[in-house]
């Protein structure tokens, strides 16, 4: 009988439309699309599993694969407050409409507002493509799969 890795990504909004290509023992696989599931043929034993989108990659996460059984992961995006900066930017950048559509004069600190709204953001993101650009992606083993 034999062995699989069964790779899941869950829905996000972050790389909705893009495909992680996957990496088994640093041999390219096959891709895995957003809310998707690919199985890969593996022999028994330890194999190490990465994931790359563009320049950015996950950390290498061993597993190890026991003779006729599967093995299952997840991956998805490291990006864990990716929403609520999300937010913030837009707040930012479309609260001085407020005043234009209420037709009242536009204070002083609204410049000052929507830097500090919008700077971290641009901070967070560029963050997270330089410096964090190995961890982009998280490997984890799959706990909530049913058939596990």
């Amino acid at each position: 009988m034999a062995s699989k890795i069964i790779v899941s990504r869950k829905s996000e909004v972050m790389n909705r439309r893009r495909n992680y290509r996957i990496f088994i023992d640093g041999k390219e696989v096959g891709l895995i699309k957003n809310d998707s599931s690919e199985e890969f043929e593996v022999e028994p034993g330890s194999h190490n599993v990465q994931c790359k989108i563009d320049w950015c990659y996950s950390p290498t996460f061993n597993i190890d694969v026991k003779e006729g059984k599967n093995s299952y992961i997840r991956v998805g995006s490291g990006m864990k407050f990716y929403l609520p900066l999300l937010i913030l930017m837009f707040i930012g950048v479309f609260f001085p409409m407020f005043f234009k559509f209420a037709k009242l004069p536009l204070p002083d600190w609204t410049n000052t507002a929507k830097i500090i709204l919008v700077a971290p953001v641009v901070l967070y993101l560029l963050y997270n493509l330089t410096l964090n650009r190995k961890k982009y992606l998280l490997i984890t083993d799959d706990t909530s799969n049913p058939f596990k």
